[in-house]
């Protein structure tokens, strides 16, 4: 590991162990479990079902014009 290590740069090797490592503090303090109501959730489906109601709201708009 020590090899790996001298390859590596200085400002790496400070970002590895330093910058993103918590403080005491924020390890060891207990965290509350929120409840089931306070728990946001995303509708991950919405954005792709509203391209599908789009690109039919289209189609069908470009039938209308080709009628007409």
């Amino acid at each position: 590991m020590k090899k790996r290590l001298q390859n590596t740069s200085i400002t790496f090797r400070m970002m590895q162990h330093c910058l993103f490592r918590p403080t005491k503090r924020s390890r060891n303090k207990v965290r509350e479990i929120p409840g089931e109501d306070e728990v946001k959730t995303y509708d991950y489906s919405a954005h792709i079902h509203d391209v599908r109601m789009m690109r039919a709201r289209t189609r069908s708009s470009k039938i209308d014009l080709q009628v007409q």
